[in-house]
């Protein structure tokens, strides 16, 4: 019994404190003792049979949890993937789920979106019993309701952070692709508009820098260009425009904030200085409030580059 019994609370302990009446039998635990334990308030029912243990407080991920238990069919999908993901920017309004076509789940609170197309690849199963969309699905499902510039950052993210590859994003684009089907038409803009050949983008500041700098058609640049300085030793700007040695740093205040990190910089930009480049800056409130007057300059020094060459 005393076995059983941990069996089952382990269970709570890695489920969020969820269970299905399906789930406990499979531990041992009869239809009689846990409708028992419902009446008692030792188990508080979220859903038609399934079940929270009273000893775990209430959460976002108890419900993501919960949803996957009533039904084995369903999947977290759409921005409340993203969310999990731990992608930025997202705005997860609702509980979102993705279900094949000729599944109904009654389950309240819950946006359900239905899809033919839901391959053994788009599933992540996790331990603690959350089932969700993969990350380059969890991206191509949510593109429309990002907009062009979130997604376009967000890939930018999950590329830097290898979620998955540029081969796994656009496979998957092929693979889903319809003109009915959301997503396709906002993942078609941000597969086109970005090089294959260029380096994921750290930051949502340098995706917001990136944009600027193909707005004002200025030359495209090499992202995390490397710069060999004097000793050999090698540098990677955020952008650069080998040709005319220009560079561009964009300093997230995640990075670039202290003392420490300052001197650094510095230090980095007379170095390259010596080799011939001229590196330039931008910060966080340029890019949120001067951010078109700070890429004109570099496109004033590019241009003057191009002539002195």
């Amino acid at each position: 019994m005393a076995s059983w019994q941990r069996q089952v609370d382990e269970w709570f302990r890695t489920h969020h404190g969820i269970a299905s009446a399906s789930a406990l039998e499979r531990l041992g635990v009869s239809y009689a003792t846990v409708y028992r334990w419902a009446a008692e308030g030792r188990l508080i029912r979220v859903m038609p049979g399934v079940f929270r243990s009273a000893q775990w407080p209430e959460s976002p991920l108890q419900a993501c949890a919960a949803a996957c238990a009533r039904n084995p069919s369903l999947l977290i999908g759409f921005t409340s993937a993203c969310s999990i993901w731990g992608y930025r920017k997202v705005v997860d309004r609702g509980l979102h789920a993705l279900v094949p076509h000729g599944v109904t789940p009654e389950i309240d609170g819950i946006v359900v979106h239905r899809c033919r197309r839901i391959d053994p690849v788009d599933i992540v199963d996790r331990p603690d019993g959350i089932r969700l969309t993969s990350p380059p699905r969890s991206l191509f499902d949510s593109a429309d309701m990002l907009g062009l510039s979130v997604a376009r950052s967000v890939m930018e993210q999950i590329l830097h952070e290898e979620l998955c590859t540029l081969g796994t994003i656009t496979d998957t684009f092929a693979r889903l692709a319809h003109p009915n089907r959301p997503g396709s038409r906002t993942m078609a803009e941000v597969i086109a508009s970005r090089p294959t050949w260029r380096q994921a983008l750290h930051s949502d500041l340098e995706q917001r820098v990136l944009v600027e700098i193909e707005r004002q058609l200025l030359p495209s640049p090499v992202t995390q260009c490397p710069v060999q300085l004097p000793m050999g030793r090698v540098i990677h700007l955020d952008f650069g425009w080998p040709e005319w040695r220009v560079g561009l740093e964009v300093d997230d205040p995640a990075w670039h904030a202290g003392f420490e990190e300052r001197h650094r910089d510095m230090g980095r930009d007379r170095k390259a200085a010596m080799v011939g480049w001229s590196v330039s800056r931008v910060s966080k409130i340029d890019v949120e409030s001067a951010l078109r007057d700070a890429i004109g300059d570099i496109a004033t020094i590019i241009r003057a580059r191009s002539l002195a060459a």
